[in-house]
Protein backbone atom coordinates (compact mmCIF):
# COMPACT_ATOMS: atom_id res chain seq x y z
CA UNK A 1 0.00 0.00 0.00
CA UNK A 2 0.95 3.61 -0.78
CA UNK A 3 0.88 5.79 2.04
CA UNK A 4 1.79 9.60 2.21
CA UNK A 5 2.77 11.55 5.79
CA UNK A 6 1.38 14.99 5.94
CA UNK A 7 3.30 17.08 8.53
CA UNK A 8 6.08 19.46 8.75
CA UNK A 9 7.54 17.79 11.79
CA UNK A 10 10.44 15.07 10.94
CA UNK A 11 9.54 13.44 14.38
CA UNK A 12 6.18 12.45 13.36
CA UNK A 13 7.63 10.96 10.11
CA UNK A 14 10.14 9.44 11.47
CA UNK A 15 7.36 8.02 14.22
CA UNK A 16 4.90 6.71 11.80
CA UNK A 17 7.71 5.25 9.34
CA UNK A 18 8.63 2.97 12.19
CA UNK A 19 5.75 2.03 13.60
CA UNK A 20 4.56 0.84 10.25
CA UNK A 21 7.84 -0.96 9.52
CA UNK A 22 6.62 -4.86 10.03
CA UNK A 23 4.32 -4.33 7.14
CA UNK A 24 4.16 -3.65 3.30
CA UNK A 25 4.08 0.32 3.12
CA UNK A 26 5.78 2.10 0.49
CA UNK A 27 6.01 6.29 1.27
CA UNK A 28 5.09 8.18 -1.42
CA UNK A 29 4.15 11.29 -2.62
CA UNK A 30 0.65 12.67 -2.05
CA UNK A 31 -0.22 12.54 -5.98
CA UNK A 32 0.19 8.65 -5.51
CA UNK A 33 -0.84 7.74 -2.15
CA UNK A 34 -3.54 5.65 -1.37
CA UNK A 35 -3.96 6.82 2.08
CA UNK A 36 -2.33 9.89 3.53
CA UNK A 37 -1.49 10.33 7.66
CA UNK A 38 -2.13 13.85 8.63
CA UNK A 39 -0.27 15.53 11.72
CA UNK A 40 -0.79 19.49 12.36
CA UNK A 41 -1.84 19.90 9.25
CA UNK A 42 -5.11 20.30 7.30
CA UNK A 43 -6.11 16.99 5.26
CA UNK A 44 -6.05 17.04 1.73
CA UNK A 45 -9.31 16.88 -0.24
CA UNK A 46 -8.73 14.36 -2.39
CA UNK A 47 -7.31 11.13 -0.49
CA UNK A 48 -8.38 9.09 2.13
CA UNK A 49 -6.98 10.64 5.03
CA UNK A 50 -6.31 9.10 8.69
CA UNK A 51 -5.92 12.83 11.01
CA UNK A 52 -3.89 12.39 13.96
CA UNK A 53 -4.74 15.20 16.94
CA UNK A 54 -1.98 17.05 18.20
CA UNK A 55 -1.56 19.52 20.38
CA UNK A 56 -1.15 22.53 18.16
CA UNK A 57 -3.22 25.25 16.95
CA UNK A 58 -3.43 23.99 13.16
CA UNK A 59 -5.60 20.30 15.06
CA UNK A 60 -7.98 22.74 16.78
CA UNK A 61 -8.38 25.31 14.27
CA UNK A 62 -9.74 22.29 11.87
CA UNK A 63 -11.92 21.11 14.67
CA UNK A 64 -13.59 24.23 15.09
CA UNK A 65 -13.80 24.05 11.17
CA UNK A 66 -15.62 20.79 11.08
CA UNK A 67 -17.95 22.17 13.69
CA UNK A 68 -16.49 19.49 15.93
CA UNK A 69 -15.90 20.21 19.97
CA UNK A 70 -13.46 17.54 21.99
CA UNK A 71 -12.59 16.84 25.73
CA UNK A 72 -9.44 15.55 27.08
CA UNK A 73 -9.69 12.73 29.34
CA UNK A 74 -6.48 11.33 31.36
CA UNK A 75 -5.71 7.78 32.67
CA UNK A 76 -7.91 5.81 29.90
CA UNK A 77 -7.09 2.75 29.12
CA UNK A 78 -7.63 2.30 25.18
CA UNK A 79 -7.85 -1.58 23.95
CA UNK A 80 -6.66 -2.39 20.40
CA UNK A 81 -7.15 -5.19 18.40
CA UNK A 82 -3.72 -7.07 17.27
CA UNK A 83 -5.23 -10.21 16.03
CA UNK A 84 -8.99 -11.97 16.60
CA UNK A 85 -7.37 -13.82 19.57
CA UNK A 86 -5.00 -10.99 20.78
CA UNK A 87 -6.20 -7.73 22.22
CA UNK A 88 -3.05 -5.03 23.53
CA UNK A 89 -3.95 -1.92 25.45
CA UNK A 90 -2.19 0.88 26.63
CA UNK A 91 -2.89 4.12 29.00
CA UNK A 92 -2.19 7.29 26.96
CA UNK A 93 -1.26 10.31 28.38
CA UNK A 94 -4.35 12.54 27.12
CA UNK A 95 -7.44 10.77 24.98
CA UNK A 96 -9.54 12.96 23.07
CA UNK A 97 -13.37 12.72 23.00
CA UNK A 98 -15.01 14.17 20.40
CA UNK A 99 -18.33 15.48 20.15
CA UNK A 100 -20.82 16.21 16.71
CA UNK A 101 -21.57 14.40 13.51
CA UNK A 102 -19.58 11.22 13.40
CA UNK A 103 -19.85 7.27 12.75
CA UNK A 104 -18.33 5.40 15.71
CA UNK A 105 -16.16 2.72 14.77
CA UNK A 106 -17.96 -0.69 16.59
CA UNK A 107 -15.41 -1.53 19.06
CA UNK A 108 -12.51 1.12 18.69
CA UNK A 109 -12.54 3.49 21.19
CA UNK A 110 -9.36 4.86 19.56
CA UNK A 111 -10.84 6.36 16.01
CA UNK A 112 -13.84 7.41 14.70
CA UNK A 113 -15.03 8.19 11.21
CA UNK A 114 -16.06 11.43 9.77
CA UNK A 115 -16.89 10.93 6.35
CA UNK A 116 -15.29 11.57 2.98
CA UNK A 117 -13.00 9.56 3.45
CA UNK A 118 -11.36 10.94 6.71
CA UNK A 119 -10.90 8.79 10.16
CA UNK A 120 -10.10 10.81 13.09
CA UNK A 121 -7.88 8.73 15.61
CA UNK A 122 -8.53 9.61 19.92
CA UNK A 123 -5.49 9.58 20.86
CA UNK A 124 -1.85 11.53 19.84
CA UNK A 125 0.20 8.42 18.37
CA UNK A 126 3.34 10.46 17.76
CA UNK A 127 3.59 11.79 21.07
CA UNK A 128 2.78 8.55 22.54
CA UNK A 129 5.37 7.26 20.83
CA UNK A 130 8.42 9.49 21.78
CA UNK A 131 7.45 9.36 24.67
CA UNK A 132 7.79 5.28 25.33
CA UNK A 133 10.92 5.59 23.05
CA UNK A 134 12.54 8.30 25.00
CA UNK A 135 11.98 6.84 28.17
CA UNK A 136 14.90 4.23 26.79
CA UNK A 137 17.01 6.63 25.38
CA UNK A 138 16.37 9.25 28.08
CA UNK A 139 15.61 6.69 31.32
CA UNK A 140 15.61 7.64 35.21
CA UNK A 141 18.61 5.34 36.49
CA UNK A 142 17.89 4.23 40.05
CA UNK A 143 20.07 5.51 43.09
CA UNK A 144 20.54 1.45 43.77
CA UNK A 145 22.12 0.80 40.29
CA UNK A 146 23.89 4.46 40.68
CA UNK A 147 25.18 3.29 44.21
CA UNK A 148 26.17 -0.39 42.95
CA UNK A 149 28.32 0.60 39.79
CA UNK A 150 29.69 3.60 41.29
CA UNK A 151 32.16 1.49 43.79
CA UNK A 152 35.97 1.31 43.35
CA UNK A 153 35.33 -2.46 43.46
CA UNK A 154 33.23 -4.03 40.76
CA UNK A 155 29.78 -4.72 41.71
CA UNK A 156 30.05 -8.18 41.85
CA UNK A 157 31.87 -8.59 45.06
CA UNK A 158 27.94 -8.44 46.48
CA UNK A 159 26.86 -11.96 46.96
CA UNK A 160 24.49 -13.16 43.79
CA UNK A 161 22.42 -13.92 46.84
CA UNK A 162 22.06 -10.64 48.10
CA UNK A 163 21.70 -8.64 45.26
CA UNK A 164 18.67 -10.96 43.84
CA UNK A 165 17.06 -10.59 47.46
CA UNK A 166 17.30 -7.06 46.87
CA UNK A 167 15.79 -6.81 43.18
CA UNK A 168 12.62 -9.42 44.34
CA UNK A 169 9.63 -8.65 43.21
CA UNK A 170 6.18 -10.20 44.58
CA UNK A 171 3.78 -10.86 41.12
CA UNK A 172 1.96 -13.36 40.15
CA UNK A 173 2.68 -15.86 37.68
CA UNK A 174 -0.23 -16.01 35.89
CA UNK A 175 0.04 -11.98 35.13
CA UNK A 176 2.64 -12.26 32.78
CA UNK A 177 1.33 -12.07 30.14
CA UNK A 178 1.67 -9.29 26.56
CA UNK A 179 -1.67 -8.12 26.62
CA UNK A 180 -1.13 -4.78 28.57
CA UNK A 181 2.83 -4.54 28.06
CA UNK A 182 3.16 -3.88 24.56
CA UNK A 183 1.91 -0.29 24.74
CA UNK A 184 4.36 0.77 21.56
CA UNK A 185 3.12 -2.14 19.39
CA UNK A 186 -0.84 -1.28 20.66
CA UNK A 187 -0.44 1.92 18.70
CA UNK A 188 1.07 0.13 15.44
CA UNK A 189 -1.97 -1.65 15.04
CA UNK A 190 -4.08 1.13 15.98
CA UNK A 191 -2.51 2.90 12.99
CA UNK A 192 -2.48 -0.03 10.37
CA UNK A 193 -6.23 -1.09 12.08
CA UNK A 194 -7.04 2.78 10.93
CA UNK A 195 -5.74 2.64 7.87
CA UNK A 196 -7.55 -0.54 6.90
CA UNK A 197 -10.85 0.80 7.80
CA UNK A 198 -10.29 3.85 5.41
CA UNK A 199 -8.46 2.49 2.61
CA UNK A 200 -10.98 -1.13 2.56
CA UNK A 201 -7.94 -2.99 2.04
CA UNK A 202 -5.52 -5.40 4.55
CA UNK A 203 -2.16 -4.25 5.12
CA UNK A 204 0.18 -7.42 4.02
CA UNK A 205 2.56 -8.10 7.14
CA UNK A 206 6.62 -8.76 6.32
CA UNK A 207 6.99 -12.12 6.21
CA UNK A 208 10.47 -14.01 8.09
CA UNK A 209 12.03 -15.65 5.30
CA UNK A 210 8.60 -17.12 4.69
CA UNK A 211 7.71 -17.75 8.74
CA UNK A 212 5.08 -15.81 10.64
CA UNK A 213 7.33 -15.31 13.80
CA UNK A 214 11.32 -15.07 14.74
CA UNK A 215 12.71 -17.02 17.76
CA UNK A 216 16.19 -16.66 18.58
CA UNK A 217 18.00 -17.62 21.44
CA UNK A 218 20.66 -15.84 23.09
CA UNK A 219 23.23 -16.12 26.05
CA UNK A 220 25.57 -13.92 28.10
CA UNK A 221 28.08 -15.34 29.42
CA UNK A 222 29.09 -13.27 32.61
CA UNK A 223 31.40 -15.26 33.96
CA UNK A 224 34.32 -17.56 32.99
CA UNK A 225 32.13 -20.68 34.90
CA UNK A 226 29.71 -19.34 32.46
CA UNK A 227 32.20 -20.07 29.63
CA UNK A 228 32.94 -23.60 30.89
CA UNK A 229 29.31 -24.57 30.98
CA UNK A 230 28.46 -23.12 27.77
CA UNK A 231 29.83 -25.92 26.18
CA UNK A 232 26.98 -28.42 27.38
CA UNK A 233 24.42 -25.98 25.96
CA UNK A 234 25.81 -25.88 23.04
CA UNK A 235 26.19 -29.75 22.26
CA UNK A 236 22.65 -30.11 23.09
CA UNK A 237 21.35 -26.73 20.53
CA UNK A 238 23.49 -28.55 17.81
CA UNK A 239 21.59 -31.61 18.86
CA UNK A 240 18.44 -30.05 17.55
CA UNK A 241 20.22 -27.51 15.04
CA UNK A 242 19.34 -24.53 16.83
CA UNK A 243 21.86 -22.13 16.17
CA UNK A 244 22.28 -19.43 19.31
CA UNK A 245 24.13 -16.19 20.07
CA UNK A 246 26.68 -15.66 22.34
CA UNK A 247 27.80 -12.79 24.34
CA UNK A 248 30.87 -12.31 25.71
CA UNK A 249 32.89 -9.93 27.99
CA UNK A 250 36.37 -9.64 26.79
CA UNK A 251 38.35 -8.63 29.79
CA UNK A 252 36.24 -9.87 32.76
CA UNK A 253 37.51 -12.99 32.67
CA UNK A 254 40.43 -14.87 30.87
CA UNK A 255 39.11 -16.15 27.21
CA UNK A 256 39.37 -19.63 26.38
CA UNK A 257 40.21 -19.00 22.15
CA UNK A 258 39.12 -22.56 21.57
CA UNK A 259 35.44 -22.00 23.82
CA UNK A 260 34.61 -19.18 21.81
CA UNK A 261 35.99 -20.32 18.17
CA UNK A 262 33.21 -23.49 18.81
CA UNK A 263 30.40 -21.54 19.95
CA UNK A 264 30.30 -19.52 17.09
CA UNK A 265 30.45 -22.55 14.86
CA UNK A 266 26.85 -22.75 13.51
CA UNK A 267 25.89 -19.41 15.43
CA UNK A 268 26.95 -16.03 16.57
CA UNK A 269 29.27 -14.21 18.88
CA UNK A 270 28.41 -10.60 19.85
CA UNK A 271 30.25 -8.75 22.67
CA UNK A 272 29.14 -8.07 25.46
CA UNK A 273 31.41 -5.11 26.58
CA UNK A 274 34.77 -5.03 28.02
CA UNK A 275 33.81 -5.35 31.85
CA UNK A 276 30.57 -6.34 33.12
CA UNK A 277 31.00 -3.88 35.57
CA UNK A 278 28.10 -1.16 35.11
CA UNK A 279 29.46 1.21 34.04
CA UNK A 280 29.38 1.20 30.08
CA UNK A 281 26.64 3.90 29.74
CA UNK A 282 28.14 6.39 32.75
CA UNK A 283 31.28 7.09 30.32
CA UNK A 284 31.82 10.24 28.53
CA UNK A 285 31.21 9.32 24.80
CA UNK A 286 34.54 8.65 23.52
CA UNK A 287 35.46 6.74 26.29
CA UNK A 288 32.36 4.96 25.53
CA UNK A 289 33.10 4.00 21.81
CA UNK A 290 36.77 2.98 22.84
CA UNK A 291 35.28 0.65 25.04
CA UNK A 292 32.58 -1.10 22.18
CA UNK A 293 35.46 -0.94 19.39
CA UNK A 294 38.17 -2.56 21.99
CA UNK A 295 35.19 -5.15 22.55
CA UNK A 296 34.59 -5.59 19.06
CA UNK A 297 38.44 -5.66 17.92
CA UNK A 298 39.49 -8.27 20.49
CA UNK A 299 36.53 -10.89 20.04
CA UNK A 300 37.15 -10.37 16.07
CA UNK A 301 41.03 -11.65 16.67
CA UNK A 302 39.70 -14.70 18.50
CA UNK A 303 37.34 -15.89 15.89
CA UNK A 304 38.90 -14.21 13.31
CA UNK A 305 35.66 -12.92 11.89
CA UNK A 306 33.28 -9.77 11.52
CA UNK A 307 31.29 -9.24 14.99
CA UNK A 308 28.12 -7.13 14.31
CA UNK A 309 26.07 -7.16 17.36
CA UNK A 310 26.32 -6.34 20.92
CA UNK A 311 24.37 -6.71 24.23
CA UNK A 312 24.94 -4.38 27.24
CA UNK A 313 26.03 -5.48 30.51
CA UNK A 314 22.81 -5.46 32.85
CA UNK A 315 20.62 -3.99 29.63
CA UNK A 316 22.41 -0.71 29.83
CA UNK A 317 20.96 2.01 27.56
CA UNK A 318 20.37 5.43 26.62
CA UNK A 319 20.66 7.57 23.30
CA UNK A 320 24.64 8.38 23.47
CA UNK A 321 25.21 4.47 23.84
CA UNK A 322 23.02 3.84 20.79
CA UNK A 323 25.10 6.92 18.99
CA UNK A 324 28.54 5.07 20.53
CA UNK A 325 27.68 1.54 18.98
CA UNK A 326 26.91 2.77 15.55
CA UNK A 327 30.26 5.14 15.90
CA UNK A 328 31.75 1.46 16.92
CA UNK A 329 30.69 -0.05 14.03
CA UNK A 330 28.26 -2.60 15.21
CA UNK A 331 24.87 -3.30 12.76
CA UNK A 332 22.40 -4.00 15.71
CA UNK A 333 22.04 -3.92 19.39
CA UNK A 334 19.91 -6.32 21.96
CA UNK A 335 20.26 -4.44 25.17
CA UNK A 336 16.88 -3.08 25.45
CA UNK A 337 14.00 -5.74 26.89
CA UNK A 338 10.39 -5.76 25.84
CA UNK A 339 9.53 -5.72 29.72
CA UNK A 340 11.35 -6.82 33.12
CA UNK A 341 9.40 -6.66 36.47
CA UNK A 342 12.30 -4.94 37.93
CA UNK A 343 15.66 -4.01 35.73
CA UNK A 344 18.23 -3.35 37.80
CA UNK A 345 18.78 -0.10 35.95
CA UNK A 346 15.69 1.66 36.87
CA UNK A 347 14.63 -0.41 39.53
CA UNK A 348 11.34 -0.84 38.55
CA UNK A 349 8.71 -2.51 35.22
CA UNK A 350 11.30 -1.31 32.63
CA UNK A 351 10.54 -1.59 28.41
CA UNK A 352 10.02 -0.28 25.37
CA UNK A 353 6.76 -2.39 24.87
CA UNK A 354 7.32 -4.00 21.71
CA UNK A 355 8.25 -7.55 20.06
CA UNK A 356 9.75 -5.95 16.64
CA UNK A 357 12.06 -4.59 15.34
CA UNK A 358 13.42 -1.39 15.56
CA UNK A 359 15.51 1.09 14.17
CA UNK A 360 17.40 4.09 16.02
CA UNK A 361 20.02 6.60 15.32
CA UNK A 362 21.69 4.04 12.69
CA UNK A 363 21.68 0.55 14.31
CA UNK A 364 18.44 -1.88 14.34
CA UNK A 365 17.91 -2.74 17.95
CA UNK A 366 16.05 -6.34 18.99
CA UNK A 367 14.56 -5.88 21.62
CA UNK A 368 14.77 -9.04 24.54
CA UNK A 369 11.26 -9.85 23.99
CA UNK A 370 10.78 -12.52 26.69
CA UNK A 371 11.84 -11.57 30.42
CA UNK A 372 15.54 -13.18 30.81
CA UNK A 373 15.95 -16.03 33.26
CA UNK A 374 17.71 -14.05 35.79
CA UNK A 375 14.47 -12.17 35.96
CA UNK A 376 12.21 -15.38 35.83
CA UNK A 377 14.39 -17.20 38.10
CA UNK A 378 15.65 -14.59 41.00
CA UNK A 379 13.42 -11.75 40.72
CA UNK A 380 9.96 -13.46 40.30
CA UNK A 381 11.37 -16.65 42.10
CA UNK A 382 10.41 -18.97 39.70
CA UNK A 383 11.71 -22.65 39.26
CA UNK A 384 13.52 -23.62 35.73
CA UNK A 385 10.05 -25.21 34.92
CA UNK A 386 7.61 -22.45 35.50
CA UNK A 387 10.47 -20.35 33.53
CA UNK A 388 10.32 -22.53 30.35
CA UNK A 389 6.25 -23.10 30.88
CA UNK A 390 6.13 -19.23 31.16
CA UNK A 391 8.19 -18.63 27.86
CA UNK A 392 6.53 -20.86 25.86
CA UNK A 393 3.23 -19.27 26.56
CA UNK A 394 4.42 -15.86 25.96
CA UNK A 395 6.36 -17.35 22.48
CA UNK A 396 2.89 -18.29 21.59
CA UNK A 397 1.61 -14.43 22.30
CA UNK A 398 4.62 -13.33 20.14
CA UNK A 399 3.54 -15.68 17.33
CA UNK A 400 0.46 -14.58 17.04
CA UNK A 401 1.45 -10.99 16.00
CA UNK A 402 4.71 -11.97 14.27
CA UNK A 403 7.13 -10.86 16.35
CA UNK A 404 10.70 -11.79 17.77
CA UNK A 405 11.05 -14.11 20.62
CA UNK A 406 14.63 -13.20 21.85
CA UNK A 407 15.18 -15.59 25.09
CA UNK A 408 18.37 -14.90 26.80
CA UNK A 409 20.13 -17.95 28.91
CA UNK A 410 22.74 -17.18 31.20
CA UNK A 411 24.77 -20.28 31.25
CA UNK A 412 26.24 -19.13 34.52
CA UNK A 413 22.60 -19.43 36.23
CA UNK A 414 20.15 -22.45 37.86
CA UNK A 415 18.77 -23.49 33.83
CA UNK A 416 22.67 -24.70 32.79
CA UNK A 417 22.96 -26.91 35.64
CA UNK A 418 23.46 -30.56 35.48
CA UNK A 419 20.12 -31.21 36.86
CA UNK A 420 18.29 -28.99 34.71
CA UNK A 421 19.68 -29.71 31.37
CA UNK A 422 16.46 -32.12 30.63
CA UNK A 423 13.92 -28.79 31.37
CA UNK A 424 16.43 -27.10 28.81
CA UNK A 425 16.48 -29.46 26.47
CA UNK A 426 12.00 -29.30 26.59
CA UNK A 427 12.39 -25.91 25.67
CA UNK A 428 14.63 -26.50 22.78
CA UNK A 429 11.95 -29.19 21.27
CA UNK A 430 8.92 -27.22 21.78
CA UNK A 431 11.08 -24.52 19.50
CA UNK A 432 12.10 -27.17 16.98
CA UNK A 433 8.14 -28.29 16.98
CA UNK A 434 7.08 -24.54 16.12
CA UNK A 435 6.92 -24.85 12.22
CA UNK A 436 5.49 -21.07 11.85
CA UNK A 437 9.41 -19.58 13.45
CA UNK A 438 12.50 -18.78 12.02
CA UNK A 439 14.86 -20.01 14.01
CA UNK A 440 17.97 -17.95 13.52
CA UNK A 441 20.44 -15.59 15.08
CA UNK A 442 20.21 -12.23 15.29
CA UNK A 443 22.85 -11.36 13.03
CA UNK A 444 21.13 -13.43 10.25
CA UNK A 445 18.02 -11.88 10.64
CA UNK A 446 19.25 -8.27 10.11
CA UNK A 447 21.21 -9.52 7.45
CA UNK A 448 17.92 -10.51 5.93
CA UNK A 449 16.40 -7.58 6.65
CA UNK A 450 18.94 -5.50 5.09
CA UNK A 451 19.03 -7.57 1.86
CA UNK A 452 15.16 -7.52 1.42
CA UNK A 453 15.71 -3.35 1.57
CA UNK A 454 18.43 -3.63 -0.88
CA UNK A 455 16.12 -5.01 -2.88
Amino acid sequence: MKVAIISRSSDAKDAIRQLLLPWKVTFTSLDEADVSIVYGEKPPENTDSIVIPSNCEGFFGWLKKEELEFEREFGKRICVSATKETILSLVPLTYYRYNGSFERVSGQPSFIKLGNGRLLLTIDIVKEYWRIVNGILHPKISTFYRLLTGLPVPYTVAPMRLRSLLMKRKIEFDSINFNDKLPLDALRFLLVNSIEEIAHEKLVRKMWNGKHYVCAVTHDIDTYRGLKRAKVLKRLELKYDVPSAWYIPVKHYKLDVGIVRELSNHGEVGAHGTKHDGKLVKLPREKMIDRLCEAKQILENVIKDSIYGFRSPLLQCNAEFIQALNRAGYIYDSSVPTWEPNNPFTMKPYGIGTVNLMEMNGVFEVPLTLPQDHQMLYVLGMTPKQTVESWLKLMDAVGNIGGICTILIHPDYELADSKNLETYEELLNSITAENRALITTLVKLIEKRLEKSAK
